[in-house]
C-alpha cells in the first residue's frame, strides 16, 4: 500500500487541538487476513488524499464502520463527511468527532 501514514501529533491537554481531518470515507483493506497478512485501516479525506491509520486506530476504525453501516442499514443518512480531530495524548492514540460551534459555519 503506496498511502502516506497519519502522522498523529502529541497533544498536550484537552485545551490543545489534534490534527483536524475532513473525512469522507473509513475503511479497512484486508479485513479477514489469514496467515501472515494484516488487516490495515485507512482513511479517505475529502480532498482526495488517503492514510492509512496506525494500528492503534484500527479498533476506531471497526467501530466507526460498524455504526455508520447501522445508521445506513435503519435508512438514517452517513456518518460521512464528517470531521474529526486525531492526536496523542497521555500516551495513547485518539480520533473524536469535532463539534461546529454555535455560530459558527462547518469549514
Amino acid at each position: 500500500m503506496d498511502d502516506i501514514e497519519l502522522d498523529l501529533p502529541s497533544v498536550a491537554s484537552s485545551h490543545n487541538a489534534g490534527r483536524i481531518l475532513e473525512i469522507e470515507a473509513v475503511g479497512l483493506r484486508n479485513p479477514l487476513p489469514v496467515d501472515g497478512e494484516r488487516t490495515q485501516a485507512y482513511v479517505c479525506c475529502v480532498d482526495g488524499t488517503t492514510l492509512r491509520l496506525p494500528d492503534s486506530l484500527e479498533g476506531w476504525a471497526m467501530q466507526t464502520l460498524a455504526a455508520n453501516y447501522d445508521l445506513r442499514a435503519t435508512g438514517l443518512p452517513s456518518l460521512f463527511p464528517c470531521r474529526f480531530e486525531f492526536g496523542i495524548r497521555d500516551g495513547a492514540a485518539y480520533a473524536v468527532p469535532v463539534r461546529v460551534a454555535a455560530g459558527h459555519p462547518a469549514a
